[in-house]
């Protein structure tokens, strides 16, 4: 139905054939300082957003305001509300586990660009004051933070020991040790510009060059070009092989499998038409832009995508409504490359146009894509969290700076201990309910026995060696008990046992299935 751009699958504008009803985007965080992951396990260091990061942030959510929100573009969502945000509108999901509080400044400074300040977020009074949001009418956008110590949906690849044997796969495999050949001369020239970094090609060196370029007048004024240049295409190939895999629907994709559950589940929202989401925002890192496009076969047609996107790159997915007669709704995809670069269509699973709707869910399904409940069996957990494990992921949550996932890891804990606790207090009621012994009610026969076991009973004293001495050895099961029930029997009580036991010995043999009931 819609033909393919002469340009090799992108086309820089939007083909204004289809009507948008909403759009899920998912951005990368914008600059920061340099950020460390253990070439084995992923777990990330400490780093930190810096003003051009948020800046570029900014940027990249003025874009999206006037691609979505702006009545006179193609891509306008009509219906959504721009000038004062609707929560029930928008939804902001944001990664908080790796590289720390970057990827939620970033997300908060999109929004900021997405949404401006607006001189009618106001409210008046019942005492007729007009109160003004402050900063000129700031508005708030409500955000969910998603940490990896509770939904992995974000951040599937850290504490998933599969995903480690993945990795070592890779760097033993013959493509891996060939590029580390290749690449001996580069860490030869660039190991004076890496002051003690190791120089091996499963090391980031080039997160560390790139930002010393950024940040560092002195060392951008003495790093040679075509050094970065190469410390890129060796991250490219590095990072493409550890975030993909040769197999659709395999562990190495899982970044992309579980965005893509994220994916698939705002789309049911938007295309219900009593739903009133409409945008979705998915901030998070570079990991899942490599996956997706693998699993979604976009790398076929674009072989540039098996790379790191740039910061503030953005992929945004478009349903639309397809033209009369085809009434049917239609996926989008357009993806921008970092800030310098437009956004530009590209097609997923070997289509050359928009594909259906349902065509998308039905290939998506079919490649078995990840929600939590399967994250576990997927990566080699056990289902039920061990200690060890839970203890591992509190640690990652405090290594990447997200004190909230810290908090909730340990609320949990205290929670698992306190369930503990109380089930161990319930246990044991209910195991000492079932050795003391508490039978009830009184006999109904009126023979001599039982007259004189009601006298004996009102005078209390006395009583079990008199009903002895009176010959009264047969008395019934059930008088018996009402006689030692204020003699204080109990399986508990040897005294009293004891004593009884002497006073009544007529009544032993028989006492284990009237009274003792072990």
């Amino acid at each position: 139905m819609f033909a393919a751009p002469a340009n090799g699958g992108y086309e820089d504008e939007a083909v204004a054939d289809t009507q948008v009803l909403g759009a899920i985007v998912i951005a990368r965080n914008g600059d920061r300082v340099d950020y460390y992951q253990d070439p084995k396990t992923y777990e990330g260091s400490v780093t930190n957003t810096t003003a051009l990061g948020e800046a570029d942030s900014f940027q990249l959510g003025s874009l999206l305001r006037s691609t979505y929100l702006n009545p006179s573009s193609s891509s306008y969502i009509k219906g959504m509300r721009s000038d004062l945000v609707d929560n029930s509108e928008i939804k902001v999901r944001i990664k908080a586990g790796g590289e720390g509080t970057v990827i939620f400044d970033s997300a908060i400074a999109l929004l900021q660009g997405l949404f401006p300040p607006n001189e009618n977020n106001k409210i008046e009074l019942a005492n007729e004051t007009t109160v003004m949001a402050p900063l000129n009418g700031y508005q708030y956008v409500p955000v969910e933070t998603v940490e990896p110590v509770n939904d992995r949906s974000l951040e599937s690849w850290t504490g998933c020991p599969n995903f480690q044997k993945h990795i070592s796969k890779f760097h033993s495999s013959e493509e891996f040790k060939k590029k580390e050949k290749e690449a001996q001369p580069f860490f030869k020239m660039a190991r004076d510009y890496l002051f003690g970094i190791p120089t091996t090609l499963e090391n980031a060196i080039f997160d560390y060059m790139n930002s010393q370029l950024t940040h560092n007048k002195t060392y951008a004024f003495r790093l040679p070009p075509s050094l970065i240049e190469q410390a890129r295409s060796f991250a490219d190939f590095h990072e493409n092989g550890v975030f993909s895999d040769k197999e659709s629907g395999g562990i190495g994709n899982i970044a992309g499998r579980t965005m893509l559950y994220s994916v698939l589940t705002a789309l049911e929202r938007v295309a219900f038409n009593d739903d009133p989401l409409q945008f979705m925002l998915i901030q998070t890192g570079y990991q899942p832009f490599i996956s997706l496009f693998h699993e979604l076969d976009a790398v076929k047609e674009h072989p540039e995508l098996k790379a790191m996107p740039d910061f503030s790159s953005a992929l945004a997915i478009e349903l639309r409504r397809g033209s009369p007669p085809d009434l049917r709704d239609f996926l989008r995809f357009r993806f921008k490359n970092g800030t310098r670069s437009p956004f530009k269509t590209i097609y997923v699973y070997g289509t050359h146009s928009d594909i259906p709707l349902t065509e998308f869910i039905y290939k998506a399904k079919a490649i078995n894509y990840l929600f939590n409940k399967q994250w576990a069996e997927v990566c080699g957990r056990s289902k039920r969290l061990t200690a060890s494990e839970f203890m591992e992921d509190v640690s990652d949550a405090a290594k990447n700076q997200s004190i909230l996932s810290v908090a909730v890891a340990l609320v949990m804990l205290a929670g698992l201990m306190m369930l503990t606790k109380f089930a161990k207090m319930t246990h044991q009621r209910v195991k000492n309910s079932r050795r003391r012994v508490h039978l009830q009610g009184e006999e109904v026969s009126s023979d001599s026995n039982t007259l004189y076991s009601q006298s004996c009973l009102s005078r209390k004293e006395g009583c079990l060696e008199e009903a002895t001495s009176r010959g009264y050895g047969s008395i019934t099961g059930a008088r018996r008990n009402d006689l030692s029930s204020w003699y204080g029997w109990e399986l508990g009580n040897e005294r009293a046992a004891t004593e009884y036991a002497s006073l009544h010995p007529a009544s032993l043999g028989a006492r284990s299935s009237t009274i003792m009931r072990f």
